[in-house]
């Protein structure tokens, strides 16, 4: 009958719709309702998990489970053939046809994605398990037990490794929290209680699958009711379950006989004859998990399709922004060409006048840009406007400058002191040639005493193009590969080279010319 109620085909499909968008969604920030059981170190949470689902789980004394193990129930029909599937990152999906092999299959996962050190590791492990007697689709996510001491090679951090691991899964108020804790525990002082109640502190979320009943204390009937010393009055209420002891596992005791001696316990102890029905066994644990979850799925669901949808709105927005797809040598240099020709247009144009706001493009000064800056600040500081891209005016000005300092330096012809070093030169050098005609030695030094005075200018004027091209020029560059951001540092980053090494080699030739 429960199998019927809970396993309609819209739930069943309902839940593998959200195991599989947990599972994709695993890193992003959207959260989908989920089951998470927590506990303390050896409190029962494998035995627990082992009743639910019918197969047995790794144990030890020690941490057992290093990982979050989403455990995902399927009922089949009795025509079909029982198996379970697991894998983890980094290792394929494998088939299991030998629930015993469950068990290992499930080590080698664990030490695949936390290492042998008994340390923990927040990527999950997926494990789905096929049976014909489990009673409803259930989807449980196992987190590893609190522990508070580091043994053997694990790390001096595990403990606030587990806690920030749980705190994580049980924050959003999406999340379903099953905690497991011994029947003899005062319920209020579980550390796993304590931490779900930081973000939900008024219980609405939380059950409690309380394990080893067979060492149960005195008024545990009105214990499980909320009622009394050490009990918690959850919303969701405590079930209270058998654990199959080390004897039982030994024996292999099967887990359908398990779940006949559960009945029986509870039905033979007077301390459970006054509670209802609701609170004992792994079978009333498994229809409350599934209800809650069926209620938990349909409740959220609406909201969370809204927020899929935001998010992928938001996707599709940061796609349109982002460059056409390089995928072959041909779209390479497509790309390239097209980029090229753009900035040699931006540049011809800044050189013919042409200062359209279109082409202005506003972006932050790359970090080779600012050092090249800081490096030649001193040097730049006469021209206030060494960022203006308005290229052929640049020029002009830094022209007008240098012809106003080749103006300025000529000596004064027509002065009394310029006519006595003449005459001077020509007393010096009478008899070199026919009087009247001065030798052209003195023309060629009078010459080079002026021609000497030019070369300062036109050293200044050319270092001043230097500077402000190579600032400009690169700026343009960053800006036309603004948006290439896939490939623009390693190609920015060689052009960069490029244009610098032209530039020094026509400045160094421009000196020369001089």
């Amino acid at each position: 009958m429960l199998t019927n109620e809970l396993n309609t085909p819209e739930s069943r499909r309902l839940l593998k719709v959200v195991d599989e968008m947990r599972e994709i969604l695993h890193y992003e920030k959207i959260s989908l309702p989920h089951i998470v059981v927590v506990g303390d170190q050896s409190v029962g949470k494998s035995s627990v998990l082992e009743a639910l689902s019918g197969v047995q789980l790794p144990r030890a004394q020690n941490i057992c489970t290093r990982c979050p193990l989403e455990l995902r129930l399927k009922n089949i029909s009795s025509t079909e053939t029982e198996y379970a599937t697991i894998r983890c990152e980094g290792m394929s999906e494998i088939r299991i046809n030998n629930f015993l092999e469950i068990m290992d299959k499930v080590t080698d996962c664990t030490v695949q994605l936390a290492g042998a050190n008994l340390n923990v590791s927040s990527k999950p492990i997926y494990l789905t398990v096929y049976k014909k007697d489990i009673q409803a689709d259930l989807t449980l996510i196992d987190l590893p037990g609190i522990t508070r001491n580091p043994i053997g090679g694990q790390s001096q951090t595990i403990y606030k490794d587990i806690v920030e691991l749980i705190e994580h899964y049980i924050e959003p108020s999406t999340a379903i929290v099953l905690h497991v804790i011994p029947s003899s525990v005062d319920f209020t002082t579980s550390e796993s209680i304590q931490l779900a109640k930081k973000t939900d502190p008024h219980c609405e979320r939380q059950l409690i699958a309380v394990s080893k009943i067979d060492k149960f204390d005195k008024d545990i009937g009105e214990k499980l009711q909320g009622i009394g010393p050490g009990s918690m009055a959850l919303k969701l209420g405590c079930v209270a379950v058998l654990n199959r002891t080390q004897e039982e596992i030994d024996q292999n005791i099967s887990f359908d006989e398990m779940r006949r001696r559960e009945q029986q316990f509870f039905r033979s102890h007077k301390a459970f004859q006054d509670v209802p029905e609701q609170y004992l066994g792994s079978e009333q644990l498994v229809k409350r998990l599934a209800l809650i979850q069926q209620e938990r799925i349909r409740s959220t669901l609406p909201s969370i399709i809204d927020e899929l949808k935001k998010e992928i709105k938001s996707k599709k927005s940061e796609l349109k922004q982002m460059p056409p797809p390089v995928t072959s040598e041909m779209d390479c240099w497509a790309l390239y060409t097209n980029l090229i020709k753009k900035y040699r247009e931006i540049i011809n144009a800044r050189v013919h006048g042409i200062y359209d706001n279109e082409m202005q493009l506003e972006i932050e000064e790359p970090a080779f840009e600012k050092s090249y800056l800081s490096q030649t600040t001193t040097r730049t500081q006469m021209f206030n406007d060494q960022n203006d891209e308005r290229i052929a005016f640049q020029l002009y000005n830094r022209q007008k400058k240098c012809r106003e300092k080749l103006h300025n330096p000529f000596t004064h012809f027509f002065t009394s002191e310029y006519k006595k070093v003449v005459l001077k030169l020509l007393e010096e050098n009478a008899g070199v040639a026919l009087p009247n005609f001065p030798s052209f030695s003195i023309i060629e030094r009078l010459y080079r005493a002026e021609q000497s005075k030019f070369r300062e200018p036109c050293e200044e004027l050319i270092e001043s193009f230097t500077e402000y091209l190579k600032l400009i020029l690169i700026k343009i560059l960053n800006q036309v590969f603004i948006e290439e951001t896939n490939y623009k540092y390693q190609l920015i980053h060689r052009l960069t080279d490029i244009i610098l090494r032209t530039i020094d080699e026509s400045e160094e030739k421009c000196c020369n010319d001089i």
